[in-house]
């Protein structure tokens, strides 16, 4: 029973996720998800309570699933590399590199990246759960790394440094297709993700004041 429970709750967050992303909030009805579901309408109340929960629940679902690294997942991991300016380069490396697989991974669902996207773009009812679970965290502990390394800087410069990760990946997200008519299909491929990271890290590490690791040199 829990098996089969816990199966609708995750075929009506990947519906209303696919559905959500092409028509928005306003223009998705319960109808319309527990059809694409395949399960009676009344699972959604059963599960989530309301539309405007399963919303929220499924755009917290699509930031959960893209396993979303912060500098203090890499610092957690490895404490010493705060000790040294090396060190601190290669928590800024790691981050960029891995936030960008975890954007831009090849097996991630199309429709996570783009719900997310519509809602930063057109907050709804979730936007408020989403800045005080998701994002308001990952910039304060972005920004606290930056005055870490950096503690004179004020705030308004930590903020401005953690915007440059923000900011790229939004640009790559948003603007796919764009870049992609501007310089063709295959523009934005995984080695050019990688090619972007590189550039990203190397820019954010210099800034920091840090030396620039081997391979970035």
């Amino acid at each position: 029973m829990m098996r089969r429970s816990t199966a609708t709750r995750s075929a009506l967050i990947a519906a209303a996720g696919e559905l959500f992303a092409e028509f928005g909030f306003e223009g998705v009805s319960t109808r319309m998800i527990a059809d694409r579901a395949d399960v009676k309408q009344s699972a959604i109340h059963y599960h989530f309570g309301s539309k405007e929960s399963l919303y929220t629940e499924t755009c917290l679902a699509a930031h959960a699933r893209g396993n979303h690294t912060t500098f203090s997942d890499v610092l957690q991991e490895n404490p010493r590399l705060m000790e040294s300016p090396e060190g601190q380069a290669e928590i800024i490396r790691t981050t960029v590199f891995r936030k960008f697989h975890d954007h831009f991974r090849p097996d991630r669902p199309e429709w996570e990246a783009r719900l997310l996207l519509r809602e930063i773009a057109s907050p709804t009812i979730a936007m408020s759960t989403l800045i005080e679970v998701i994002y308001r965290p990952d910039n304060e502990n972005t920004a606290r790394f930056y005055q870490s390394v950096r503690p004179k800087a004020s705030d308004a410069a930590a903020a401005a440094w953690a915007d440059l990760i923000y900011g790229q990946i939004l640009l790559y997200s948003m603007a796919r297709k764009s870049i992609e008519m501007a310089r063709g299909e295959d523009a934005l491929s995984e080695k050019y993700y990688h090619t972007a990271a590189a550039t990203l890290a190397r820019a954010m590490i210099l800034e920091a004041g840090l030396p620039l690791p081997t391979d970035l040199q």
